[in-house]
């Protein structure tokens, strides 16, 4: 607190102790800073004072001493006392206040003690989390049923759950379903049911059967391409154009296959494999999922570009159920590959005038030739010689642009 004026003679100890008491909220660390003080002790006890003393000195009070003043003196703020110690009405506190009130410093909390983080989280599983019917690559499920009818409880209440929920495509193999058995019966609900039943085809009266569930929320056009059964393969091919779907893919095309214990690997290798190069000559840019129960036949020994992600162990310790894909890891286009540069022509101010003279200023008589194709070729030449020497090419690509003279 810096004062210009000297206080005159009848200021008193009171008057500094408000001033103090005025000045007392300031933030902590505050330095005030008193250039004139004149203090003057009246003792109207014995009617008589004693002694004036006058200091020209800098004095300086930090927030805690101006505390420790206004505490010393305690009185009852009045509109009569601010009249009386002649305190300034921008300082002055309303009647009945407090004689003097220490704020309370608060302190702000740690951005780790916050309850609500600020921001938003960011990485692909949040991406997931907050839309999670917009997956860049399918999710699947996959099980061996061995009778869905008597399962259905099960999974209604694993569709409960976050993971199944969101699933895009469910594969179910052996679900000993037959003609008999409507759809409405293994039915789940927001799902597509595709069904590849048991047939006299196949030579049994129990097990086998395909069912295959896409998500409404994922794709709502899938339609049956190919089914077969016989009594070594039973596959059942499904054609899905999702809502979502980078656009350099075209189609999703997912095949449940069901190899039995005693079927003919090699035959039902030879039928799988036939049936898939057909696809992948239709639909060279999609996406291509084979899933289902292969026992002991591998597709890697007829198709080794296909990738395996079941690492685990499906029954006991042998990995039975497989899922193949031909897309190892997602890669957007636009960095696989090289952007395209294209150069064309501009032309700079003037260069156009420019052009018209060269050519009212030509001989055309010096390019006749007898033979036509000559004649035609030498006066293209020049022409693309004079276009070049007064445009200017230009360079774009995906990322910019490039100028050269």
């Amino acid at each position: 607190m810096e004062q210009d004026a000297p206080f005159d003679s009848s200021t008193s100890v009171v008057t500094l102790m408000a001033y103090c008491r005025a000045y007392s909220t300031m933030s902590p660390g505050a330095e005030n800073t008193l250039t004139e003080v004149r203090l003057m002790t009246f003792f109207s006890r014995h009617s008589c004072w004693m002694a004036c003393m006058i200091c020209w000195a800098n004095y300086v009070y930090n927030h805690q001493e101006l505390i420790n003043y206004g505490l010393q003196l305690n009185g009852i703020t009045t509109q009569d006392f601010h009249r009386a110690n002649n305190i300034p009405t921008d300082i002055a506190r309303p009647p009945s206040s407090p004689w003097i009130v220490v704020g309370s410093v608060k302190q702000r909390r740690r951005r780790r003690e916050r309850k609500q983080k600020r921001g938003c989280r960011a990485g692909l599983l949040a991406r997931l989390r907050k839309q999670p019917n917009k997956p860049p690559l399918t999710s699947i499920f996959l099980a061996n049923a061995r009778s869905f009818v008597n399962k259905m409880d099960e999974m209604d209440l694993q569709l409960a759950k976050n993971f199944m929920r969101d699933c895009s495509v469910m594969v179910i193999t052996e679900t000993w379903l037959h003609s008999a058995i409507p759809d409405t019966a293994v039915q789940l609900t927001g799902c597509t049911i595709h069904r590849q039943d048991r047939s006299k085809d196949s030579r049994k009266t129990m097990g086998e059967g395909l069912c295959l569930y896409v998500h409404n929320a994922w794709c709502s056009g899938s339609r049956i391409t190919h089914s077969h059964c016989s009594p070594d393969i039973e596959v059942l091919s499904v054609m899905c154009r999702p809502f979502y779907l980078p656009r350099e893919l075209t189609v999703v095309i997912v095949t449940a296959v069901y190899i039995p214990p005693d079927a003919s690997v090699s035959s039902a290798l030879a039928h799988l494999h036939c049936i898939l190069n057909k696809q992948l000559q239709a639909h060279p840019d999609g996406i291509h999922i084979i899933a289902g129960d292969f026992n002991q036949a591998c597709l890697r020994t007829v198709l080794p570009e296909f990738t395996q992600y079941v690492k685990c162990a499906t029954r006991g310790q042998n990995t039975l159920d497989h899922d193949f894909q031909t897309i190892l890891a997602y890669k957007p286009l636009r960095k696989r590959t090289r952007p395209d540069i294209k150069t064309f022509k501009t032309w700079p101010e003037g260069a156009i005038e420019q052009l018209q003279d060269c050519f009212e200023q030509t001989d055309w008589d010096i390019f006749a030739q007898p033979d036509l194709d000559v004649y035609t070729q030498t006066v293209l030449f020049y022409i693309t010689a004079c276009v070049d020497t007064f445009s200017k090419p230009k360079t774009f690509d995906k990322q910019g642009s490039t100028d050269f003279s």
